[in-house]
Protein backbone atom coordinates (compact mmCIF):
# COMPACT_ATOMS: atom_id res chain seq x y z
CA UNK A 1 0.00 0.00 0.00
CA UNK A 2 1.25 3.48 -0.90
CA UNK A 3 -0.10 6.99 0.64
CA UNK A 4 2.37 9.17 -1.68
CA UNK A 5 -0.52 10.68 -3.16
CA UNK A 6 -1.81 12.09 0.32
CA UNK A 7 0.73 12.31 1.99
CA UNK A 8 3.94 14.45 1.04
CA UNK A 9 7.49 12.64 1.62
CA UNK A 10 9.61 12.70 4.10
CA UNK A 11 12.19 14.70 2.44
CA UNK A 12 9.54 17.62 2.93
CA UNK A 13 10.63 17.49 7.05
CA UNK A 14 13.51 19.82 8.06
CA UNK A 15 13.37 19.51 12.10
CA UNK A 16 13.00 16.80 14.03
CA UNK A 17 9.19 18.18 14.99
CA UNK A 18 8.43 18.40 11.41
CA UNK A 19 9.25 14.32 10.81
CA UNK A 20 7.49 13.19 14.06
CA UNK A 21 4.60 15.13 12.75
CA UNK A 22 4.31 13.23 9.00
CA UNK A 23 4.75 9.62 11.17
CA UNK A 24 1.58 10.80 12.86
CA UNK A 25 -0.16 11.49 9.56
CA UNK A 26 1.22 8.00 8.28
CA UNK A 27 -1.07 6.33 10.53
CA UNK A 28 -4.12 8.54 10.51
CA UNK A 29 -4.14 8.09 6.54
CA UNK A 30 -3.65 4.17 7.18
CA UNK A 31 -6.10 4.38 9.79
CA UNK A 32 -4.76 1.87 11.94
CA UNK A 33 -4.43 1.36 15.70
CA UNK A 34 -1.35 1.30 18.06
CA UNK A 35 -1.88 -2.80 18.23
CA UNK A 36 -2.36 -3.24 14.73
CA UNK A 37 0.79 -1.43 14.53
CA UNK A 38 2.36 -3.50 16.86
CA UNK A 39 0.96 -6.82 15.12
CA UNK A 40 2.28 -5.56 11.00
CA UNK A 41 5.43 -5.06 12.39
CA UNK A 42 5.50 -8.50 14.15
CA UNK A 43 4.57 -9.74 10.47
CA UNK A 44 7.94 -8.35 9.27
CA UNK A 45 10.03 -10.16 12.23
CA UNK A 46 10.13 -6.50 14.00
CA UNK A 47 9.26 -5.31 17.47
CA UNK A 48 7.36 -2.09 17.69
CA UNK A 49 5.28 -1.58 21.59
CA UNK A 50 2.49 -0.15 21.69
CA UNK A 51 3.44 2.56 24.69
CA UNK A 52 6.70 3.58 22.65
CA UNK A 53 4.49 4.44 19.63
CA UNK A 54 2.60 6.85 21.80
CA UNK A 55 5.32 8.36 23.55
CA UNK A 56 7.03 8.91 20.13
CA UNK A 57 4.03 10.34 18.53
CA UNK A 58 2.90 12.36 21.21
CA UNK A 59 6.31 14.18 21.47
CA UNK A 60 8.66 16.32 18.91
CA UNK A 61 12.20 14.46 19.17
CA UNK A 62 14.02 12.62 16.88
CA UNK A 63 12.91 8.89 16.66
CA UNK A 64 15.43 6.17 16.83
CA UNK A 65 16.32 4.36 13.22
CA UNK A 66 15.09 1.68 15.18
CA UNK A 67 11.73 2.82 15.70
CA UNK A 68 11.54 4.58 12.66
CA UNK A 69 12.40 1.48 10.38
CA UNK A 70 9.75 -0.64 12.22
CA UNK A 71 6.93 2.09 11.75
CA UNK A 72 7.32 2.90 8.19
CA UNK A 73 7.11 -0.60 7.40
CA UNK A 74 4.30 -1.18 9.66
CA UNK A 75 2.36 1.30 8.03
CA UNK A 76 2.78 -0.25 4.45
CA UNK A 77 5.90 1.96 3.27
CA UNK A 78 9.51 1.29 2.46
CA UNK A 79 11.74 2.26 5.30
CA UNK A 80 14.60 3.63 3.55
CA UNK A 81 13.75 6.73 2.54
CA UNK A 82 12.44 7.55 5.83
CA UNK A 83 15.47 6.64 7.24
CA UNK A 84 17.75 8.80 4.63
CA UNK A 85 15.83 11.92 5.81
CA UNK A 86 16.15 11.14 9.53
CA UNK A 87 20.21 11.14 9.14
CA UNK A 88 19.73 14.30 7.44
CA UNK A 89 17.75 15.81 10.35
CA UNK A 90 19.93 14.30 13.17
CA UNK A 91 23.44 15.67 10.96
CA UNK A 92 21.60 18.88 10.31
CA UNK A 93 21.07 19.80 13.98
CA UNK A 94 21.53 18.85 17.85
CA UNK A 95 18.84 17.65 19.35
CA UNK A 96 18.45 19.56 22.82
CA UNK A 97 19.65 17.70 25.95
CA UNK A 98 16.64 16.25 27.18
CA UNK A 99 15.99 14.22 24.09
CA UNK A 100 18.42 11.55 23.78
CA UNK A 101 22.31 10.43 25.01
CA UNK A 102 24.71 10.19 23.16
CA UNK A 103 27.63 7.98 23.01
CA UNK A 104 31.24 8.79 25.13
CA UNK A 105 33.60 10.69 22.90
CA UNK A 106 35.78 7.61 22.87
CA UNK A 107 33.38 6.08 20.74
CA UNK A 108 33.57 5.74 17.39
CA UNK A 109 31.03 8.36 15.64
CA UNK A 110 29.71 6.29 12.57
CA UNK A 111 27.97 8.23 9.26
CA UNK A 112 24.49 8.04 11.21
CA UNK A 113 26.01 9.80 14.96
CA UNK A 114 27.95 12.20 13.86
CA UNK A 115 29.62 14.02 16.29
CA UNK A 116 29.83 12.56 19.87
CA UNK A 117 30.05 14.34 23.60
CA UNK A 118 31.54 13.25 26.56
CA UNK A 119 28.80 12.90 29.85
CA UNK A 120 28.48 15.86 31.92
CA UNK A 121 29.15 14.20 35.42
CA UNK A 122 25.77 13.58 37.05
CA UNK A 123 24.67 12.14 40.45
CA UNK A 124 21.42 10.97 39.73
CA UNK A 125 18.63 10.83 42.37
CA UNK A 126 16.15 9.50 41.35
CA UNK A 127 14.08 7.66 44.15
CA UNK A 128 10.66 8.66 45.31
CA UNK A 129 10.17 9.96 48.24
CA UNK A 130 10.22 7.56 51.93
CA UNK A 131 7.10 6.72 52.96
CA UNK A 132 6.40 8.04 55.66
CA UNK A 133 3.98 5.01 57.58
CA UNK A 134 6.76 2.14 57.16
CA UNK A 135 6.53 -0.10 59.51
CA UNK A 136 8.47 -3.35 60.12
CA UNK A 137 10.27 -5.34 58.32
CA UNK A 138 13.43 -4.95 59.60
CA UNK A 139 14.91 -8.72 58.68
CA UNK A 140 14.35 -7.84 55.41
CA UNK A 141 16.15 -4.70 55.16
CA UNK A 142 19.12 -6.36 56.80
CA UNK A 143 19.03 -8.76 54.34
CA UNK A 144 19.04 -6.33 51.65
CA UNK A 145 21.66 -3.99 52.93
CA UNK A 146 23.53 -6.99 53.55
CA UNK A 147 23.95 -8.11 50.13
CA UNK A 148 23.31 -4.51 48.69
CA UNK A 149 26.94 -3.36 50.59
CA UNK A 150 28.69 -6.67 49.99
CA UNK A 151 28.42 -7.92 52.84
CA UNK A 152 27.14 -11.15 52.41
CA UNK A 153 30.65 -11.87 50.40
CA UNK A 154 29.03 -11.56 47.26
CA UNK A 155 31.98 -12.93 44.46
CA UNK A 156 34.18 -10.13 42.85
CA UNK A 157 32.54 -9.47 39.30
CA UNK A 158 29.20 -10.35 40.22
CA UNK A 159 26.99 -7.11 40.76
CA UNK A 160 24.84 -7.42 44.21
CA UNK A 161 21.56 -7.94 43.22
CA UNK A 162 18.18 -8.60 45.38
CA UNK A 163 14.89 -9.57 43.58
CA UNK A 164 12.42 -8.67 46.25
CA UNK A 165 8.45 -10.22 45.27
CA UNK A 166 5.15 -11.19 46.68
CA UNK A 167 1.61 -10.36 45.77
CA UNK A 168 0.47 -7.27 44.84
CA UNK A 169 -0.06 -4.72 47.73
CA UNK A 170 2.08 -6.29 50.19
CA UNK A 171 4.57 -3.57 49.97
CA UNK A 172 7.41 -3.84 47.81
CA UNK A 173 7.90 -0.87 46.69
CA UNK A 174 8.05 0.42 50.17
CA UNK A 175 10.46 -1.93 51.24
CA UNK A 176 12.49 -1.04 48.08
CA UNK A 177 12.22 2.70 48.12
CA UNK A 178 12.82 2.72 52.19
CA UNK A 179 15.81 0.53 52.18
CA UNK A 180 17.46 2.81 49.08
CA UNK A 181 16.87 5.74 51.06
CA UNK A 182 18.59 3.96 53.84
CA UNK A 183 21.68 3.30 51.63
CA UNK A 184 21.75 6.76 50.59
CA UNK A 185 25.14 7.30 52.25
CA UNK A 186 26.51 3.79 50.71
CA UNK A 187 26.02 4.77 47.33
CA UNK A 188 27.43 8.47 46.38
CA UNK A 189 27.54 7.95 43.08
CA UNK A 190 23.87 7.89 42.77
CA UNK A 191 20.53 6.24 42.65
CA UNK A 192 18.02 5.23 39.60
CA UNK A 193 14.74 4.48 39.70
CA UNK A 194 12.13 3.14 37.48
CA UNK A 195 8.73 1.93 37.29
CA UNK A 196 8.56 -0.70 34.62
CA UNK A 197 4.82 -1.67 34.64
CA UNK A 198 5.47 -4.83 35.19
CA UNK A 199 1.60 -5.11 36.27
CA UNK A 200 0.21 -3.21 33.55
CA UNK A 201 -1.02 -4.07 29.97
CA UNK A 202 1.70 -1.77 28.79
CA UNK A 203 5.37 -3.10 30.64
CA UNK A 204 8.21 -0.49 29.74
CA UNK A 205 10.40 -1.78 26.81
CA UNK A 206 13.86 -1.55 28.01
CA UNK A 207 15.17 0.41 25.40
CA UNK A 208 13.05 3.21 26.43
CA UNK A 209 14.15 2.95 29.77
CA UNK A 210 18.00 2.79 28.98
CA UNK A 211 17.79 6.03 27.03
CA UNK A 212 16.30 7.66 30.32
CA UNK A 213 19.09 6.14 32.29
CA UNK A 214 21.93 7.17 30.10
CA UNK A 215 20.23 10.80 30.10
CA UNK A 216 20.24 10.90 33.96
CA UNK A 217 24.27 9.60 33.95
CA UNK A 218 24.92 12.84 31.82
CA UNK A 219 24.72 11.77 28.35
CA UNK A 220 24.12 14.96 26.14
CA UNK A 221 24.99 14.89 21.99
CA UNK A 222 23.05 15.27 19.23
CA UNK A 223 19.89 13.69 18.70
CA UNK A 224 21.16 9.95 17.44
CA UNK A 225 21.70 7.41 19.62
CA UNK A 226 22.54 3.47 19.60
CA UNK A 227 19.15 1.82 17.33
CA UNK A 228 19.62 -1.50 19.61
CA UNK A 229 18.43 -2.42 23.16
CA UNK A 230 21.95 -4.30 22.72
CA UNK A 231 24.13 -1.45 21.93
CA UNK A 232 22.05 0.97 24.55
CA UNK A 233 22.34 -1.64 26.99
CA UNK A 234 26.54 -2.14 26.02
CA UNK A 235 26.54 1.71 26.67
CA UNK A 236 24.77 1.99 29.68
CA UNK A 237 27.27 -0.51 31.52
CA UNK A 238 30.13 0.96 30.41
CA UNK A 239 28.83 4.74 32.09
CA UNK A 240 28.26 2.89 34.78
CA UNK A 241 31.09 0.58 35.56
CA UNK A 242 33.28 1.75 38.29
CA UNK A 243 30.38 4.56 40.09
CA UNK A 244 28.50 3.50 43.06
CA UNK A 245 24.65 3.62 41.87
CA UNK A 246 21.86 1.93 42.92
CA UNK A 247 19.41 0.60 40.44
CA UNK A 248 16.05 0.09 41.97
CA UNK A 249 13.65 -1.68 39.06
CA UNK A 250 10.58 -1.45 40.56
CA UNK A 251 7.54 -3.18 39.43
CA UNK A 252 9.42 -5.95 36.95
CA UNK A 253 7.74 -8.10 34.77
CA UNK A 254 9.94 -10.60 33.30
CA UNK A 255 13.38 -11.20 33.56
CA UNK A 256 13.79 -10.61 29.75
CA UNK A 257 12.75 -7.29 30.36
CA UNK A 258 15.58 -6.82 33.64
CA UNK A 259 18.37 -8.59 32.31
CA UNK A 260 19.38 -5.37 29.30
CA UNK A 261 18.84 -3.09 32.44
CA UNK A 262 21.47 -4.76 34.88
CA UNK A 263 24.89 -2.77 35.32
CA UNK A 264 28.18 -3.98 35.04
CA UNK A 265 30.96 -5.05 37.53
CA UNK A 266 33.16 -2.06 39.56
CA UNK A 267 30.59 -0.41 41.38
CA UNK A 268 26.90 -0.63 41.28
CA UNK A 269 24.40 -2.74 43.06
CA UNK A 270 20.50 -3.92 41.79
CA UNK A 271 17.45 -3.63 43.92
CA UNK A 272 14.49 -5.57 42.02
CA UNK A 273 10.93 -5.71 42.65
CA UNK A 274 8.29 -8.17 41.26
CA UNK A 275 5.34 -9.92 41.76
CA UNK A 276 6.92 -12.62 40.09
CA UNK A 277 9.39 -14.95 41.29
CA UNK A 278 12.70 -14.18 39.03
CA UNK A 279 14.43 -17.09 39.63
CA UNK A 280 15.71 -18.12 36.23
CA UNK A 281 17.62 -14.79 36.61
CA UNK A 282 19.71 -15.87 39.59
CA UNK A 283 19.74 -12.73 41.93
CA UNK A 284 22.49 -12.13 44.81
CA UNK A 285 19.82 -12.54 47.17
CA UNK A 286 15.58 -13.42 46.60
CA UNK A 287 13.48 -11.95 49.37
CA UNK A 288 9.71 -13.65 49.49
CA UNK A 289 7.70 -10.96 51.26
CA UNK A 290 4.34 -11.71 53.23
CA UNK A 291 1.74 -9.93 55.08
CA UNK A 292 2.32 -7.54 57.92
CA UNK A 293 2.43 -9.43 61.39
CA UNK A 294 -0.59 -8.22 63.06
CA UNK A 295 1.28 -5.77 65.28
CA UNK A 296 2.77 -3.78 62.91
CA UNK A 297 -0.09 -3.42 60.97
CA UNK A 298 -1.45 -1.88 63.52
CA UNK A 299 1.18 0.27 64.25
CA UNK A 300 1.33 0.88 60.77
CA UNK A 301 -2.45 2.39 61.07
CA UNK A 302 -1.88 4.37 64.07
CA UNK A 303 0.80 6.57 62.24
CA UNK A 304 -2.02 7.08 59.66
CA UNK A 305 -4.89 8.02 61.94
CA UNK A 306 -3.06 8.78 64.90
CA UNK A 307 -2.28 6.76 68.17
CA UNK A 308 -4.91 8.13 69.98
CA UNK A 309 -7.86 7.12 67.72
CA UNK A 310 -6.15 3.82 68.05
CA UNK A 311 -5.28 3.58 71.95
CA UNK A 312 -8.99 4.31 72.17
CA UNK A 313 -10.55 1.62 69.89
CA UNK A 314 -8.20 -1.34 69.79
CA UNK A 315 -10.20 -4.02 69.04
CA UNK A 316 -11.63 -2.27 66.18
CA UNK A 317 -7.83 -1.16 65.11
CA UNK A 318 -6.95 -5.08 65.30
CA UNK A 319 -10.22 -6.25 63.57
CA UNK A 320 -9.33 -3.59 60.60
CA UNK A 321 -5.85 -4.69 60.28
CA UNK A 322 -7.62 -8.52 59.92
CA UNK A 323 -9.79 -7.49 57.43
CA UNK A 324 -7.12 -6.02 55.30
CA UNK A 325 -5.41 -9.62 55.22
CA UNK A 326 -2.22 -7.63 57.00
CA UNK A 327 -1.72 -6.06 53.51
CA UNK A 328 0.24 -2.94 54.14
CA UNK A 329 -1.55 -1.33 50.74
CA UNK A 330 -4.68 -2.41 52.24
CA UNK A 331 -4.15 -1.05 55.95
CA UNK A 332 -2.65 2.35 54.33
CA UNK A 333 -6.16 2.29 52.26
CA UNK A 334 -8.37 1.85 55.62
CA UNK A 335 -5.99 4.27 57.52
CA UNK A 336 -6.30 7.33 54.57
CA UNK A 337 -10.40 6.66 54.81
CA UNK A 338 -10.06 7.36 58.49
CA UNK A 339 -8.01 10.09 58.24
CA UNK A 340 -10.47 11.69 56.59
CA UNK A 341 -13.22 10.84 57.92
CA UNK A 342 -12.12 12.11 61.68
CA UNK A 343 -15.19 11.81 63.20
CA UNK A 344 -15.75 8.16 62.15
CA UNK A 345 -15.30 5.62 64.63
CA UNK A 346 -13.02 2.76 64.09
CA UNK A 347 -15.76 0.55 64.39
CA UNK A 348 -17.37 1.90 62.01
CA UNK A 349 -15.04 0.75 59.14
CA UNK A 350 -14.21 -2.31 61.05
CA UNK A 351 -18.06 -3.10 60.37
CA UNK A 352 -18.02 -2.30 57.21
CA UNK A 353 -15.01 -4.12 56.14
CA UNK A 354 -16.65 -7.55 57.74
CA UNK A 355 -18.57 -7.89 54.62
CA UNK A 356 -17.17 -9.97 52.06
CA UNK A 357 -19.28 -9.05 49.57
CA UNK A 358 -18.35 -5.45 49.91
CA UNK A 359 -14.63 -5.08 51.49
CA UNK A 360 -12.98 -4.54 48.77
CA UNK A 361 -15.58 -1.51 47.38
CA UNK A 362 -14.11 -0.22 50.80
CA UNK A 363 -10.76 -0.65 50.54
CA UNK A 364 -10.11 2.29 47.39
CA UNK A 365 -9.85 5.84 47.83
CA UNK A 366 -8.57 7.98 45.01
CA UNK A 367 -6.02 6.30 43.07
CA UNK A 368 -5.22 3.41 45.38
CA UNK A 369 -7.74 0.24 45.14
CA UNK A 370 -6.87 -2.83 45.93
CA UNK A 371 -9.47 -4.50 43.31
CA UNK A 372 -7.52 -2.87 40.90
CA UNK A 373 -4.10 -3.75 42.26
CA UNK A 374 -5.17 -7.50 41.96
CA UNK A 375 -6.97 -7.07 38.94
CA UNK A 376 -3.39 -6.07 37.58
CA UNK A 377 -2.36 -9.82 38.30
CA UNK A 378 -5.06 -11.83 37.14
CA UNK A 379 -4.95 -10.06 33.93
CA UNK A 380 -1.58 -11.39 33.46
CA UNK A 381 -2.35 -14.84 33.98
CA UNK A 382 -2.14 -17.56 31.28
CA UNK A 383 -5.95 -17.51 29.68
CA UNK A 384 -5.92 -21.25 30.54
CA UNK A 385 -4.66 -20.69 34.42
CA UNK A 386 -7.36 -18.21 35.00
CA UNK A 387 -10.26 -20.74 35.06
CA UNK A 388 -8.22 -22.43 37.47
CA UNK A 389 -7.93 -19.25 40.25
CA UNK A 390 -11.62 -18.80 39.52
CA UNK A 391 -12.26 -22.25 41.05
CA UNK A 392 -9.88 -22.32 43.77
CA UNK A 393 -11.03 -19.36 45.43
CA UNK A 394 -14.37 -20.87 45.73
CA UNK A 395 -12.35 -23.25 48.17
CA UNK A 396 -12.88 -23.03 52.33
CA UNK A 397 -10.43 -24.50 53.55
CA UNK A 398 -7.12 -22.49 54.81
CA UNK A 399 -4.52 -24.51 52.36
CA UNK A 400 -5.14 -27.35 50.05
CA UNK A 401 -3.25 -29.73 47.86
CA UNK A 402 -2.23 -30.34 44.43
CA UNK A 403 -4.27 -33.52 44.86
CA UNK A 404 -7.10 -31.49 45.96
CA UNK A 405 -6.76 -29.28 43.76
CA UNK A 406 -6.43 -31.59 40.38
CA UNK A 407 -9.77 -33.07 41.80
CA UNK A 408 -11.85 -29.47 41.72
CA UNK A 409 -10.69 -28.47 38.76
CA UNK A 410 -11.46 -32.32 37.08
CA UNK A 411 -8.14 -32.26 34.97
CA UNK A 412 -4.54 -34.28 35.50
CA UNK A 413 -2.12 -34.01 38.02
CA UNK A 414 0.38 -32.89 36.19
CA UNK A 415 -1.90 -30.13 34.58
CA UNK A 416 -3.28 -28.49 37.84
CA UNK A 417 0.36 -28.50 39.10
CA UNK A 418 1.29 -26.37 35.98
CA UNK A 419 -2.04 -24.28 37.00
CA UNK A 420 -0.75 -24.22 40.62
CA UNK A 421 3.07 -23.05 39.69
CA UNK A 422 1.66 -20.14 37.29
CA UNK A 423 -0.68 -18.85 40.12
CA UNK A 424 2.43 -19.37 42.93
CA UNK A 425 5.05 -17.26 40.11
CA UNK A 426 1.92 -14.48 39.88
CA UNK A 427 2.15 -14.22 43.93
CA UNK A 428 -1.99 -15.38 43.88
CA UNK A 429 -0.83 -18.71 46.06
CA UNK A 430 1.78 -19.16 48.57
CA UNK A 431 3.54 -22.61 48.51
CA UNK A 432 4.10 -23.99 51.95
CA UNK A 433 6.40 -27.05 52.53
CA UNK A 434 4.41 -29.64 54.47
CA UNK A 435 5.64 -32.94 55.52
CA UNK A 436 3.86 -36.44 54.11
CA UNK A 437 2.57 -37.28 50.98
CA UNK A 438 1.23 -34.34 49.96
CA UNK A 439 5.08 -32.43 50.20
CA UNK A 440 3.53 -29.22 49.11
CA UNK A 441 0.42 -27.15 50.35
CA UNK A 442 -0.85 -24.14 48.72
CA UNK A 443 -2.39 -21.12 50.87
CA UNK A 444 -4.65 -17.72 48.97
CA UNK A 445 -4.35 -15.02 50.51
CA UNK A 446 -7.69 -13.67 52.01
CA UNK A 447 -8.14 -10.50 49.85
CA UNK A 448 -6.96 -12.42 46.71
CA UNK A 449 -9.95 -15.36 47.79
CA UNK A 450 -12.53 -12.78 47.77
CA UNK A 451 -11.52 -10.93 44.03
CA UNK A 452 -11.26 -14.60 42.87
CA UNK A 453 -14.87 -15.34 43.59
CA UNK A 454 -15.60 -12.25 42.39
CA UNK A 455 -14.12 -13.44 38.79
CA UNK A 456 -15.69 -16.45 39.34
CA UNK A 457 -19.28 -14.34 39.40
CA UNK A 458 -18.61 -12.18 36.53
CA UNK A 459 -16.43 -14.41 34.61
CA UNK A 460 -18.29 -17.82 35.58
CA UNK A 461 -16.55 -20.61 37.82
CA UNK A 462 -14.38 -22.36 34.49
CA UNK A 463 -15.42 -20.06 31.32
Amino acid sequence: MSYSDVVPGPDDARTPEEFVRLLRRLRARSELTYRELEVRAQRHGLHLARSTTAAVLGRGALPRAGFVHAYVAACGLTPEPWLGARRRIAAACAAPAEQDPAVPESGTAGPEHGARTPAVPVVPAQLPSDISDFTGRTTHLRAIEEVLTGADGTPHGVVPTVAVSGMAGVGKTSLAVHAAHALTERFTGGRLFVDLRGASAAPAEPGDVLVRFLRALGMRGPAAVPDSTEELSSLYRTLSADRDILVVLDNAASERQIRPLLPGVGGPAVLITSRRRLTSMGPSRSVELGPLPAAHGVEMLARIVGADRVAAEPGAAADIVRSCGRCPLAVRIAGARLACRRQWPLARLADLLRDERRRLDELAIGDLSVRESLERGYATLPDATRPAFRLLGLLEVPDFSAGAAAALLDCPADRAETHLEALVDASLLVAVPAGGADGTRYRMHDLVRIHARERAVAEGRAG
